[in-house]
């Protein structure tokens, strides 16, 4: 039994690979749809982070890294980072299954762990990719008990055996979801998703989630290397999400909503506190575009009132940077 001020002498600070992003000794998913770069956006994290470079806007604390794919071969892992212009030369450690095939043990990974932190010490694991690990049992994807009870705790217990975080490689499904049960979601530490603008060239969505740190939300552009930087365009552009909430007030003119329904509704790439900060944040640009909201709470709910009207009264040239992407 402690006091609260024993409780909090007795908490160790947390240590960061990835300053307010990814901590050490944690679970992580980086997920995104087919052929969206997933893959190399892990190596554009391990590059940063073995040469002490930012991620993004974050700083990196420096570790060995060991990849470990099921999708890569050797030559294309090579000819993938010299065209990212990525140098991995020292600290980076690659291995795969030694068969060939897309798949690889947990006891492979958990020998190849164990080798990677006695000879280098390193703290950073990623796998690439989760369908590709072969966990010595039948279980279904789909399932919550079969990932919660039997799949995840293997992952989880080579993070804490080791003292490495983990990173794996997965699908996001069509909804913008993990592929697979929400298991998913609740067994890791954190949630790295990317997704591709359907519309914009070379534009894509970063949205990380995490019960250690505040939830981020980017909007990336990719350089002719792969690379993806945050993008500095005219700040009078609308956020993708609240893009999607504008025109769904466009349609329907007046409605009550709450936040959580507009998220589950429109399939939103962020969650329902976040879409409350986003209106709340940027409530005089949709003013300004004929969006007007009001708060309605009541006695076990927060409900809200939005009414949509045409600003007529404002020029073309004002309102087009702002709303391009709605049409």
């Amino acid at each position: 039994m402690k006091t609260f001020n024993e409780l909090k002498e007795s908490i160790v600070e947390t240590k960061c690979i990835v300053k307010d992003m990814i901590r050490e000794k944690g679970l992580y998913c980086l997920l995104g749809e087919a052929k969206v770069g997933k893959s190399a956006l892990a190596l554009q994290i391990a590059n940063s982070i073995i040469n002490s470079k930012l991620f993004l806007d974050k700083d990196t604390n420096k570790t060995p890294i060991l990849y470990i794919s099921t999708e890569m071969t050797p030559i294309e892992i090579i000819e993938r980072t010299k065209f990212m212009n990525f140098n991995l030369e020292e600290n980076f450690l690659y291995t795969s299954s030694d068969d060939g095939t897309s798949q690889i043990s947990i006891y492979k990974i958990k020998n190849e762990i164990d080798n990677f932190k006695k000879l280098y010490n390193g703290k950073l694991v990623f796998i690439d990719m989760f369908n590709g690990i072969n966990f010595g049992l039948n279980y279904d994807l789909n399932n919550y008990q079969d990932m919660s009870q039997s799949v995840f705790p293997q992952l989880r217990k080579l993070c804490n055996d080791f003292d490495v975080t983990i990173i794996f490689i997965h699908h996001l499904n069509r909804r913008g979801k993990s592929l697979g049960s929400t298991a998913i979601d609740t067994c890791v530490d954190g949630k790295i998703s990317l997704k591709k603008d359907e519309n914009l060239l070379d534009t894509f969505y970063l949205n990380y989630e995490s019960r250690d740190f505040p939830s981020l939300n980017y909007t990336l552009k990719r350089d002719n290397n792969l690379n993806l930087f945050i993008s500095n365009e005219d700040d009078e552009t609308l956020d993708p999400n609240l893009i999607q909430f504008l025109k769904y007030a466009i349609r329907q003119k007046e409605f009550t909503y709450k936040a959580s329904d507009m998220v589950s509704k429109l399939n939103l790439f962020i969650t329902p506190p976040v879409l409350g900060k986003l209106i709340a944040s940027n409530k005089e640009k949709l003013e300004r575009l004929g969006l007007y909201i009001e708060e309605k709470r009541t006695s076990t709910e927060r409900l809200y009132y939005a009414r949509f009207s045409e600003p007529i009264e404002m020029a073309d040239n004002e309102i087009n940077p702002i709303i391009k992407e709605v049409n």
